[in-house]
């Protein structure tokens, strides 16, 4: 049986003090105590606030679970899991899904114990409750700013940049790219006898002559289809089923627009 230790403070500037070397005594202690073979103690520093896949301890932690190399997990707490009782028991349950048991010693709580299982469907209750409660809330928010006509959403179209203090703004090199390949294809357009294909192929072929790049690579044919088709660069914005006038520059008229979407 595969035992490891986890044991976390929240800071760079707490990772000397006495809470590791606590944590670490509490975790052999109860080894020693319960004759489990401690196998090793993963450290870890940094908060507990990061998502799951970016903390490099329980990374390490999934990838011994993954391959079978471990069995069981202790921590002196919960909040070692995480910085939130949702996040701990995220982990918790990720778990409980591959069968490895966790020991959260201060807390009382062994999965493999009836009665904390009990316990932990209870705080799984009250977790997913409260995952619930936090998408209700970023919804809610996210409406809000919808309706103030701002981005609610992370992704920024390209011929656009965010400024150090969170501003929405035109970059001006992408933005000419972006213009440039409305009015290339506006003048394509005019050349009825070319296929939708080879309109295509000829854009493409112009924008690599000109050095042109998207984040830094070539373009392809969905890159350029996602820009003629974002009414974003003429003032209008789209979040899940609604359609707003949003309150960033534009890039190009609307009028050309809608005339190169009536012919995509």
């Amino acid at each position: 049986m595969s035992v490891y230790g986890l044991i976390r403070v929240s800071s760079l500037s707490q990772q000397d003090n006495t809470s590791l070397g606590f944590q670490t005594n509490r975790i052999k202690e109860y080894c020693k105590l319960f004759d489990l073979p401690l196998t090793g103690v993963i450290k870890e520093t940094g908060s507990g606030g990061l998502d799951l896949e970016n903390r490099k301890g329980l990374t390490e932690l999934q990838t011994l679970i993954e391959d079978g190399s471990c069995k069981t997990i202790i921590v002196n707490k919960v909040d070692r899991l995480g910085r939130s009782l949702l996040q701990g028991l995220i982990f918790l349950k990720y778990c409980e899904d591959k069968g490895v048991r966790v020991i959260c010693i201060e807390n009382g709580i062994d999965t493999d114990n009836p009665q904390s299982k009990l316990i932990t469907n209870i705080l799984f209750s009250i977790a997913e409750n409260e995952k619930e409660q936090i998408k209700i809330r970023c919804n809610s928010g996210r409406e809000k700013t919808f309706s103030d006509k701002k981005i609610p959403y992370g992704s920024i179209s390209y011929g656009y940049q965010k400024t150090l203090k969170g501003s929405i703004v035109v970059n001006k090199e992408e933005s000419e790219i972006v213009q440039f390949i409305f009015q290339k294809h506006n003048q394509l357009l005019k050349r009825v006898n070319l296929s939708k294909t080879k309109r295509t192929q000829l854009l493409l072929q112009t924008l690599r002559d000109k050095n042109y790049k998207f984040h830094g690579k070539d373009f392809e044919w969905w890159n350029v289809k996602h820009i003629l088709s974002n009414p974003f660069y003429c003032g209008v914005m789209r979040w899940k089923d609604k359609t707003t006038k949003h309150m960033y520059d534009t890039i190009v008229s609307k009028r050309l627009y809608n005339k190169i979407n009536s012919c995509i």
